[in-house]
């Protein structure tokens, strides 16, 4: 499979849930909305995701997040995700993508961050199995000093 059948692969709605931590928050769970338009030429695909969130022990979801961007693809089998966020925070993170026999596996790491002093490093790691996606979102901020998980979620193509 190429990289080009990959952004085919993502492309259309997926829907999941999702668990959000971070050693300075509550935990809370999570409804997600996740669509990707593959535009014209197939090499970059947009994306829109939305979350509403409920912390433990609550039963109604509020809107919580929005973010949208775009996925392109690099020389070198590398990728980008550039993306802005709703409280304002622009980020970019580069990449590489892996094949195997089950789909693909896509590593990126942060490489810019505007609009949020806080940010000291993202990762996010996406694993595509035809019509399953996870993905986890690693943070380090400049009140937690290292990498720590932020965000997991499982969405399934609807």
């Amino acid at each position: 499979m190429s990289e080009n059948e990959l952004l085919k692969m993502l492309a259309g709605d997926w829907a999941g849930t999702g668990i959000g931590l971070y050693p300075t928050i509550d935990p809370f769970e999570y409804l997600e909305s996740l669509r990707f338009t593959l535009d014209g030429k197939g090499a970059n695909l947009h994306y829109e995701q939305r979350t509403r969130r409920r912390y433990i022990g609550q039963t109604n979801y509020v809107s919580s997040h929005w973010e949208t961007g775009f996925l392109r693809l690099l020389e070198d089998d590398q990728i980008e995700i550039a993306n802005v966020q709703i409280g304002g925070r622009v980020e970019i993170l580069t990449g590489t993508i892996e094949t195997n026999s089950e789909g693909y596996v896509l590593r990126v790491k942060s490489s810019h961050f505007a609009n949020d002093p806080r940010m000291q490093e993202a990762t996010r790691t996406i694993t595509l199995k035809g019509d399953s996606l996870h993905y986890s979102m690693h943070m380090q901020t400049n009140k937690v000093p290292h990498l720590a998980i932020h965000l997991e979620a499982r969405l399934q193509r609807r």
